[in-house]
């Protein structure tokens, strides 16, 4: 067993079957983080006995375990940045409690970008699909001159070609990343008007650039994504305004800069697939692998 200089922060409003899903994936990777910080943003489901559960083994694996519950639910920004200020590790990974590991030795992969790119901020994993046959959900975010958003690869085979190779981009997905920590010294921490969730990490990145940090995408590490379970205890209204008014406050922010950007990704990138569309089967699948290439 192996620990590298990382904290994981980690939300839960609900969803314990897939928190212990997470859990289970970061015990059972072949590195651990010396910290993880696990926040119960007001959970009213199992969730609180489900961290009562795992505390005595994340402590037994040797990792420095924190967690509390919030009153109300704080959204993603308030409640991720009141854990992030407590992070004392070198790196700082922001994960779903929807993910859950797939490549074995993802936070030595995660560190090695690092260590090759000196100016790099963060640095985003493949996101893939849990059930068979494994599609790409997410592979790196394109922004379009208009300010739209594309999640690059999305529904592509999983091996694809195109998207084997670390990419510099504008903006990520932090449903799972790895981010200096001092970025909060240099970048600032998520901004919480994008309340309570969305938009706030390609903000986050987009700053993180114009402070002169590096923001790309690995495919050397690989992990699960349900997608959705994080953003499900807001109601589909709701969350569409919020979508919407979020989705504008973004582009409002950056009109100037977006308009410097050429539309590199096809067309069908920026369309949002069904779940028919990506054939995903009835077979979840969240095994873990030595290597996250084919």
């Amino acid at each position: 067993m192996s620990f590298c200089d990382v904290a994981i922060v980690m939300l839960a409003h609900n969803g314990e079957e897939f928190t212990r899903h997470a859990l289970n994936s970061i015990l059972s990777a072949k590195t651990k983080p010396w910290e993880l910080f696990l926040v119960d943003n007001a959970s009213d489901d199992d969730t609180p006995k489900l961290i009562q559960e795992y505390a005595p083994r994340l402590e037994e694996a040797g990792i420095s375990f924190h967690t509390w519950r919030n009153s109300e639910n704080k959204g993603c920004s308030l409640a991720r940045n009141e854990a992030w200020e407590k992070v004392s590790s070198r790196y700082t990974v922001l994960m779903d409690n929807d993910a859950a590991v797939c490549t074995a030795n993802w936070l030595e992969e995660f560190i090695r970008c690092f260590d090759r790119e000196p100016k790099l901020g963060i640095v985003g994993a493949k996101m893939i699909y849990p059930y068979q046959p494994h599609p790409i959900q997410c592979a790196g975010v394109g922004i379009s001159r208009l300010g739209r958003i594309a999640f690059r690869g999305r529904g592509a085979d999983r091996y694809d070609s195109r998207y084997q190779s670390y990419w510099p981009t504008w903006a990520l997905i932090s449903a799972c990343w790895m981010m200096r920590t001092d970025l909060r010294e240099d970048v600032g921490y998520l901004d919480e008007h994008f309340h309570p969730v969305q938009y706030e990490d390609l903000d986050l990145c987009v700053r993180a650039r114009l402070a002169g940090y590096e923001v790309a995408y690995t495919p050397s590490v690989e992990m699960y994504h349900f997608e959705g379970i994080t953003t499900a205890s807001f109601g589909s209204e709701d969350y569409k305004v919020n979508i919407a008014r979020n989705s504008l406050k973004f582009r409002e922010r950056y009109h100037q800069l977006f308009k410097t950007f050429t539309d590199e990704l096809p067309a069908e990138e920026f369309r949002w697939l069904t779940s028919s569309e990506l054939g995903l089967r009835n077979e979840l699948d969240l095994s873990l692998h030595d290597s996250a290439k084919a």
